[in-house]
């Protein structure tokens, strides 16, 4: 209304949107990739995704994090939001409890509402993050209540909306929480890179438990292309093949090449 009635400038932060677009050798890979010569047929892939991309993932982890990941533990997927149906699905079942921080992703709740898992908000603090002392509270409230124990948790850092990070002392202590108490825990990566400095660290760093999600949509601003990664423990392997293969077949391929 402000902007269509009123001609009033208007910021809109409702919406995860890149103004760049994608990199320009993005563009010109997949041109060339459609055109040729030759020109690539662009049909499926393994479940998994190219194989090149996926070194080119590993690679990134021990150039930026120093951490070694083995490609066959990389699932390109249809963007993050892919990543979170099968996160949910691999790990989880119906009635399980899954922890959100009380200012966090909608879609996280939605998708899991969908899937007919239970949520439990935990209340951030006062500097807008989920850390170890609010999961190990809620937990032993539970505990003391009687109440369902909480089967996993989800948490993005750099968090959407608020903009919080953990520090590196902060996502371990949540890394040892959450393998303490048998909590599937989901890092949410996909804002790193866009910290202003300050330098990110990755749950791979501290949990062999951990699930990581990230996307090309933010850092690399390929939103509308819908590539993203997760990053499974090898127990996770053979039941996301098999979710991937029946949900997706396979990330967009041309997506991927041009990745």
């Amino acid at each position: 209304y402000l902007q269509n009635v009123e001609k009033k400038d208007v910021l809109h932060c409702e919406v995860g949107q890149p103004q760049s677009g994608a990199p320009a050798i993005v563009a010109e890979a997949a041109t060339k990739a459609l055109i040729g010569p030759p020109r690539k047929v662009m049909g499926y892939t393994d479940a998994f995704g190219l194989t090149e991309l996926r070194q080119k993932i590993a690679e990134h982890y021990r150039v930026a994090y120093g951490q070694v990941v083995d490609p066959k533990n990389i699932v390109v997927t249809t963007g993050s939001s892919g990543g979170f149906l099968l996160a949910f699905t691999g790990c989880f079942d119906v009635g399980d409890i899954i922890a959100v921080a009380s200012s966090g992703y909608p879609c996280y709740r939605n998708i899991s509402g969908a899937l007919g898992i239970e949520l439990v908000s935990i209340e951030i603090n006062k500097e807008f993050k989920l850390t170890a002392k609010e999961l190990s509270t809620e937990i032993l409230r539970r505990e003391i209540a009687g109440e369902k124990a909480i089967s996993g948790l989800i948490l993005s850092s750099p968090s959407n909306p608020t903009g919080s990070m953990l520090s590196d002392e902060e996502l371990r202590d949540l890394c040892e929480v959450c393998d303490n108490a048998g909590v599937q825990f989901i890092s949410d990566e996909i804002y790193h890179g866009i910290s202003y400095g300050k330098k990110e660290a990755t749950a791979l760093t501290y949990s062999n438990t951990a699930l990581v999600i990230n996307s090309f949509s933010k850092y690399y601003s390929m939103s509308g292309w819908r590539l993203g990664w997760i990053v499974i423990p090898s127990e996770l392997v053979d039941p996301i093949n098999s979710l991937q293969q029946n949900m997706f077949i396979n990330a967009p391929t041309i997506s991927q090449t041009a990745a």
